[in-house]
């Protein structure tokens, strides 16, 4: 300490500041020679923090140890604070005067990282905050020396009679310098007729000896319509025969002081009625004498009548609340001392009856020559409801409404805590744990919101049960809910949290007669995972709950790292859909659909594909489920059937046929029920010369059980038009011959499996020549799909199935290469 000290000697007596040095072990703080000079503390090496900081201005000690608890928390940037400071010596002769520091400072850490010292310097500023304070009062005097100027400067040339009205004139009465001539009656004309008068007679005394100024006040009808008082002067200018040929002055806009002056006749009766009348408590202290008026109303917002209340300043601060007291004295002295221009400070007081309300009390003081205050008087407002109110909202704004449980922005802020108290002290482990209950919609739509919001309502209160006292359960969304899970060894704790919270909810609940069992989907992320931000704690949770919920729900799932790779790895490939969708990286491959009783291609169906620029082509199964959870599919969608019907133009017009080639185009479940499929088929129609039975629509049959009666109904508009449409993958789905017969469908495509099963010998053959059959039975087209062998196809032409593809006759494949193929079908046609 012996060297740090000799240093700051040496510092110190090289530059103007003063060095201080506190030892946190030891709670004691060296001050520096010039240091203690600022306080006017007696020399000597041993002293204390509060020798310093009890001598600093109450209104800027607060931000003084906020700095230096800062520095104890690890915050690395150093401090820098102004602050008032009174010589100790001064204050016990009654002379205090409050002079400026600023103070700079710094934690020095030990090994560990724990701060153990805090060094820094101070320099007086004082005269450098009284420059300023002077700087800001000349400005001042300077804008109201400005604004004292404010009158309308007029020039009236008596000869020609002309008058120059400045712009200040011209706004006076709401007009632009350029909008007004320089004719007289620009000012005569607009003159309140009652008031005409009084402007000609003084103009007509001009001509009286001793009568060349004048100073008159009148109403003056305004730009807009209004009524201003205006109080002009003027003076004239006299020829060598006194004869006046001009008149210059000034006018000014007086309509306040006309107003306050009417005003002014009413005050007191209005204060009279006021202060009977007024639901606030007046009040009136004269602070040289001490003696304070508490009105009646003041009296009875507390529950006293007008005699059990004496005209002291305790009747009033002895039931103010204590911890509210400081605040409520403080703001009244720095009113008293001028520092602030007026009171207004909120506080609580004990009624008679001994509850507690709030108040807002207001007051403005009366001071004498000297600035000192001598009287201070205001009023005292009852806000206990407000406050009340208050409360309310901001309990509303951090809770949810329906369950009273804390909500998403809550749940938030105490894993937020629990981060930083973790990486401060180095506290337990803990978890969030986020629950979303398996079905939910299903319940709440067919048993209505109701009875699903009572069921939550008791999912809510058996999981506020089954928590542990400190932890937080909160509910982020309809059927979601979170658990913060604290001061926990392992994942294994964690893991026998959320058992107990999906046991809870598995137990049956009755609601009108109703047993339902719920199930939920749990997944949990553990603070060791390591986290800066709490969004990203809750985030990985649900990402686990995800997990857990398409392995097949009622699971628990604890977070890894994998599962977030796996998170941002879908993110960038939609990221990448949606460039691919503005910069044409989408492609239609197209694979021919071949008659097999003639073997020629009777159309194609169009595939959609993505080049990407980086990974070449992508794989349908990679990118059109994210395109349709997205939304992305509804675009992507539109631009495949518009690329496949503008293909299937060019190719009809250059291989004309009997039955023109036709194109299968597949619809995605979300396009069908989000998009307006038939507005978009009937104005592709409009645009195209292709015959309509020519372009086949592939829906799934999962789509048509999803609304059946908008299916059916888009269904019937689409077929009007005379567009087919084909059941795509038939036979893996509801395969119910009653929404056969229902739905306008013209096509039925039998899925791969089936046709495999043909080459393997496997039992599913025989479906394929049921749904064949069937197809003849309901006069409807079939086609094979995954054809990869002529013994497949063989069999395929001996159970009159009309259409077939797959490898066996062509991959699918670019729109050039297809072409290729018409082409060489087309000269083997000639040829024979």
């Amino acid at each position: 300490m012996g060297s740090n000290i000799d240093r700051y000697l040496l510092a110190e007596k090289a530059g103007s500041e003063g060095v201080w040095d506190w030892d946190l072990r030891s709670d004691t703080l060296y001050l520096s020679p010039r240091f203690k000079e600022f306080l006017g503390l007696p020399s000597g090496d041993l002293n204390r923090p509060n020798d310093w900081l009890s001598l600093v201005h109450a209104e800027d000690v607060d931000w003084l140890h906020a700095s230096f608890e800062a520095q104890m928390v690890g915050l690395s940037v150093p401090f820098q604070i102004e602050h008032r400071v009174r010589r100790a010596d001064s204050a016990k002769a009654g002379e205090a005067r409050w002079r400026w520091l600023v103070c700079r400072g710094m934690a020095v850490m030990d090994d560990s990282g724990e701060p153990v010292r805090l060094v820094g310097s101070v320099s007086d500023i004082t005269d450098r905050k009284t420059a300023e304070q002077e700087l800001r009062r000349s400005e001042e005097r300077y804008a109201l020396a400005a604004a004292a100027s404010n009158d309308g400067l007029y020039d009236w040339d008596l000869v020609t009679d002309r008058v120059y009205y400045s712009p200040r004139w011209a706004s006076l009465l709401g007009f632009a310098a350029g909008e007004l001539s320089d004719s007289p009656q620009e000012w005569l004309g607009r003159i309140h007729p009652a008031d005409r008068s009084v402007m000609l007679d003084a103009l007509e005394a001009l001509g009286r000896p001793g009568d060349a100024a004048f100073q008159v006040e009148y109403r003056m009808r305004t730009a807009d319509g209004a009524t201003r008082w205006m109080a002009c002067r003027g003076i004239a200018v006299l020829d060598p025969a006194g004869t006046p040929i001009r008149l210059v002055g000034s006018q000014a806009d007086v309509t306040d002081r006309k107003t306050a002056e009417q005003r002014l006749r009413q005050s007191e009766e209005r204060y009279a009625l006021a202060a009977a009348g007024a639901a606030d408590g007046l009040w009136d202290w004269q602070v040289d004498s001490g003696e304070i008026y508490y009105s009646p109303r003041w009296k009875a917002m507390l529950g006293y009548g007008e005699a059990e209340i004496s005209g002291t300043i305790a009747e009033w601060f002895d039931r103010v609340t204590p911890s509210d007291l400081d605040g409520l004295r403080s703001a009244i002295n720095l009113h008293l001392t001028g520092e602030r221009n007026h009171l207004q400070h909120e506080f609580r007081i004990r009624r008679a009856d001994g509850d507690e309300a709030w108040m807002l009390v207001r007051g403005l003081a009366v001071r004498n020559e000297q600035g000192s205050a001598v009287r201070i008087a205001g009023s005292m407002t009852d806000i206990t409801a407000r406050k009340k109110a208050e409360q309310q909202l901001l309990f509303d704004a951090f809770h949810d409404p329906m369950t009273g449980l804390p909500n998403r922005t809550l749940m938030l802020d105490r894993i937020g805590q629990a981060l930083d108290r973790n990486k401060r002290t180095g506290a337990r482990q803990f978890a969030t744990i986020l629950i979303d209950l398996d079905r939910f919609k299903s319940i709440n739509d067919a048993l209505g919101t109701t009875t699903g919001d009572r069921l939550l309502r008791i999912i809510a209160k058996r999981l506020d049960n089954s928590r542990r006292i400190g932890d937080t359960l909160a509910r982020l969304s309809a059927d979601e809910f979170a658990i913060l899970l604290d001061d926990i060894d392992d994942a294994g704790d964690a893991l026998g949290a959320a058992e107990r919270m999906a046991q809870a909810i598995s137990r049956p609940v009755n609601l009108d007669g109703h047993d339902i069992v719920l199930t939920a989907s749990i997944g949990i992320a553990l603070s060791a995972t390591g986290y800066e931000k709490p969004e990203d704690m809750l985030r990985d949770a649900s990402l686990a709950m995800y997990r857990a919920k398409s392995g097949g729900r009622a699971r628990i799932d604890v977070f890894d790292g994998n599962l977030r790779r796996q998170a941002m790895a879908v993110m960038r490939t939609e990221a990448d859909l949606r460039t691919a969708l503005e910069q044409d990286q989408l492609c239609l491959h197209y694979q021919p659909i071949v008659s097999l009783k003639t073997g020629v291609i009777a159309g194609f169906e169009a595939l959609m594909r993505w080049n990407h620029p980086d990974r070449g082509l992508v794989p349908p199964m990679e990118f059109i489920p994210l395109a349709e959870e997205s939304g992305l599919i509804l675009p992507m969608g539109r631009w495949a059937l518009e690329e496949a019907t503008r293909q299937l133009v060019a190719w009809q017009r250059q291989f004309p046929r009997p039955t023109p080639l036709f194109m299968s185009v597949n619809v995605s479940p979300r396009q069908f029920r989000d998009d307006d499929l038939a507005g978009v088929v009937e104005d592709l129609l409009e645009r195209t010369a292709i015959p309509p039975s020519s372009l086949k629509l592939e829906l799934t049959e999962s789509l048509l059980m999803q609304d059946p009666d908008k299916c059916r109904e888009v269904m019937r508009r689409i077929r009007a038009m005379d567009v087919r449409l084909s059941i795509d993958d038939f036979g893996t789905g509801y395969s119910s011959l009653a929404y056969l017969h229902s739905f306008p469908v013209d096509t039925l495509k039998i899925d791969r499996t089936f046709v495999k099963a043909l080459s393997s010998g496997e039992g599913n053959a025989a479906i394929v020549q049921v749904i064949a059959t069937l197809a003849t039975i309901l006069n409807m087209d079939v086609v094979a799909e995954g054809v990869e062998s002529e013994s497949e196809a063989e069999y395929l032409r001996d159970i009159m199935c009309q259409y077939a593809q797959g490898y066996h006759f062509a991959r699918p494949t670019p729109a050039a290469a297809a072409e290729r193929l018409l082409v060489a079908e087309t000269e083997r046609a000639l040829a024979s």
